[in-house]
């Protein structure tokens, strides 16, 4: 073990001994940018074997460290969340919903009338799941793709997120132990280290000793990956790259419901107008009285409409007995003010 570590910085700062004597004092010595006016403000790099060996000689756990060296990583891929539960999140009516901007709600929107007839709410959690599960049941392939890109987003967005936090939390550590920090090690001039020799009032022990000293009174950072959710920054998500993609697969399964209707016989356009003219007069999911019923006793609400059966589901209720039907837009006008064509009584 090198006793001779102090001495050597305080001989090199007197001129007593060379750079290269200096450099060869300690094995944590590594490199110096020489200040031959002033020797004490000469810069020594402190370089530990690898930065595994540098972050470890801090305090930092094996776990934060391995967490820390993904996260700086240009190259390591970690997924914070997976395809296969985000699949899950989604059909539980979560996952990419809370991230659509206006353009591709207003597309959801119109899928959502073809093939789920009921009212539109992304606000409510059962109508996100039932929803989920008529998209992945009729357009899963497009579905899945949509979700893997979310998926790859919001990894990138999480680890943006905690590179930011992360990487200020060490720089924030290193400056109030007044040293200027790099991947394997740190910098620090003649003249500081030799005040940290003093300062610890110990003056015969290695570097690696003192460091270990220094170090041990100051609680390391870490615990990053067990609280990851916490860090997570919105604006690092790219919400303009993920709704292009989106917008993309809801365009095409917009396209398929299209041309199913036209097999049928039946525009979109027509469909869409059917439903503007009637909701125009009554609000969705809201009961009205029929207007012919003198009686007041049978009231109706708009559950939704169908596609491409251009059909309107409408509830009925009486007392407390309620029947569903499915019209057409003129037989939901004959209900209205032609109830007595209706069986009314069998409700």
């Amino acid at each position: 073990m090198n006793y001779e570590t102090f001495r050597s910085l305080r001989n090199y700062a007197k001129r007593k001994i060379t750079k290269d004597e200096l450099l060869a004092s300690d094995n944590l010595f590594s490199y110096m940018r020489e200040d031959r006016s002033t020797p004490g403000q000469s810069v020594i790099d402190i370089a530990f074997h690898n930065q595994q060996d540098f972050l470890e000689s801090l305090g930092m756990r094996d776990d934060d460290v391995w967490f820390y060296q993904v996260i700086n990583s240009p190259y390591n891929g970690y997924e914070f969340i997976d395809h296969y539960s985000s699949i899950e999140d989604f059909m539980e009516g979560y996952s990419f919903y809370y991230t659509l901007d206006e353009e591709n709600k207003e597309l959801l929107s119109e899928i959502s009338k073809a093939i789920l007839p009921i009212k539109v709410n992304f606000e409510d959690d059962e109508y996100r799941k039932e929803l989920s599960e008529k998209l992945m049941e009729n357009f899963g392939k497009q579905i899945k793709y949509i979700v893997e890109d979310y998926v790859d987003e919001k990894n990138l967005a999480f680890k943006i997120s905690l590179e930011k936090v992360i990487n200020k939390e060490m720089d924030e550590y290193f400056t109030e132990l007044g040293i200027d920090a790099y991947s394997e090690g740190f910098r620090i001039t003649v003249a500081d280290l030799i005040a940290l020799y003093i300062n610890e009032g110990d003056l015969h022990i290695s570097l690696k000793e003192l460091l270990e000293k220094i170090f041990g009174r100051r609680e390391a950072p870490g615990g990053w990956q067990e609280d990851f959710y916490t860090y997570e920054d919105p604006n690092d998500f790219d919400s303009v790259s993920f709704n292009r993609t989106a917008n993309r697969f809801f365009s095409d399964i917009l396209e398929t419901i299209e041309e199913e209707g036209e097999e049928e016989g039946v525009s979109f356009k027509d469909f869409t107008d059917m439903t503007s003219r009637i909701l125009k007069k009554f609000r969705q999911e809201e009961y009205y009285f029929l207007p012919k019923d003198s009686k007041k006793e049978t009231r109706f609400k708009i559950e939704g409409f169908k596609f491409p059966e251009m059909k309107v589901v409408v509830t009925l209720s009486k007392g407390l007995k309620q029947k569903s039907i499915l019209v057409s837009e003129q037989n939901f006008y004959n209900l209205l003010y032609q109830p007595s064509l209706f069986s009314l009584d069998e409700i």
